[in-house]
């Protein structure tokens, strides 16, 4: 057994054989059309695309713990897709991976340096779950996902890949409305450092890292979530056993609900905080007011969660204040708190629904 051949084996890949050319010539060309004609402002070529994509290996493999059903594997430039598959499944799943072989770049050892949002030192990888979720809804809008309302661990929230990554791209979107989809799509394919130098910018550095830190949480819950699983439906284990690993799912389930509330109140704090310090005229806070307003629209709730209407109140009693003093007029922008924060969260979700949050992105498909 070659080096490639075991390491696979150990991320629980297991080659069937490998996909006919006609097939992937097929994949190439619905891999290119794609991503030209969704993401016109990448300036992206067709034919280098298609060349590109062409010359990858692809294989069907049984693949145990795997949470999409594809992956790329770097050191033989290969992608390794679920048996029973069908084409047109494949060749969804196939954005994906392949936005991840057009990401590398590599030294001239062929050492692995820097995969889009990912960069590598050594054995260390900084910025994966940010990678991974920024391609994953690059690709949810290239295949037209239908973006969709679901719940997982607890948290309702909306989310353009309801399948894969759900919960981080609902984070990696609340990100992008605020940077600019622009630059995050664009850093994430052509691995540079401009969305970094925004994000950083727009949150401040301690809090970027931070956020940066609970995604890789989340995503690493995610995965050990999927290990036990594969571990309790291929294992017969005795009840102590089983009774342990649904304790132990159950435990990273709650983990990933508190990392991921964590994450989005400090994206939503650490923005409009430093926000609110720079209104210098009426626009402004109007705009301020409107922007904050809209952003109910891309949150997750769950039972007992008042935070963003809680910071919402707070705010628009700052703008009062800040609006008097800047016009001398006494006119309220705050809505009149009720007896039911979630009274006043539903208000703001349902005259929001279906059109606040999309500006940055609709802009960007256009």
């Amino acid at each position: 057994m070659n080096t490639i051949e075991h390491e696979l084996n150990k991320n629980g890949i297991k080659v069937i054989c490998p996909i006919e050319a006609k097939y992937v010539n097929n994949i190439a060309m619905y891999v290119a059309k794609t991503l030209c004609e969704k993401f016109p402002e990448l300036k992206l070529d067709y034919k280098t695309l298609y060349a590109r994509a062409f010359k990858l290996n692809m294989y069907i493999a049984e693949m145990s713990g795997s949470m999409s059903g594809a992956s790329y594997y770097y050191k033989n430039t290969s992608i390794y897709f679920q048996k029973g598959l069908s084409l047109n499944e494949i060749k969804k799943l196939a954005i994906h991976e392949c936005i991840h072989y057009f990401q590398e770049i590599k030294d001239k050892r062929g050492v692995l340096r820097r995969l889009g949002l990912c960069s590598y030192a050594g054995s260390k990888a900084f910025g994966n779950a940010l990678n991974e979720a920024s391609v994953q809804l690059m690709s949810a809008i290239a295949t037209e996902e239908k973006r969709d309302s679901v719940t997982y661990y607890g948290i309702s929230l909306p989310t353009d890949s309801p399948s894969y990554y759900p919960l981080l791209c609902n984070l990696i979107k609340q990100i992008g409305y605020l940077t600019g989809f622009k630059v995050l799509f664009e850093s994430t394919f052509y691995s540079n450092d401009a969305f970094f130098d925004k994000f950083k910018a727009a949150f401040g550095v301690n809090n970027a890292f931070k956020i940066q830190k609970n995604f890789e949480k989340i995503l690493a819950f995610e995965n050990r979530i999927a290990q036990i699983n594969s571990r309790v439906q291929k294992e017969e284990l005795s009840y102590h056993k089983f009774k342990s690993s649904t304790d132990s799912i159950a435990k990273y389930k709650e983990k990933i609900k508190s990392t991921f509330l964590q994450t989005q109140n400090l994206i939503i704090s650490s923005f409009f905080d430093d926000r609110l310090k720079k209104l210098t005229n009426t626009t402004q806070i109007e705009n301020y007011r409107k922007y904050l307003y809209s952003f109910s629209n891309l949150i997750g709730t769950a039972n007992g969660y008042n935070f963003f209407s809680d910071y919402y109140i707070s705010k628009m009693a700052a703008l009062d204040e800040l609006y008097e003093n800047k016009t001398g007029a006494n006119v309220s922008l705050a809505v009149v708190k009720q007896s039911k924060l979630t009274e006043l969260f539903g208000f703001i979700r349902n005259l929001f629904k279906g059109k606040a949050g999309e500006t940055e992105y609709n802009n960007y498909k256009q």
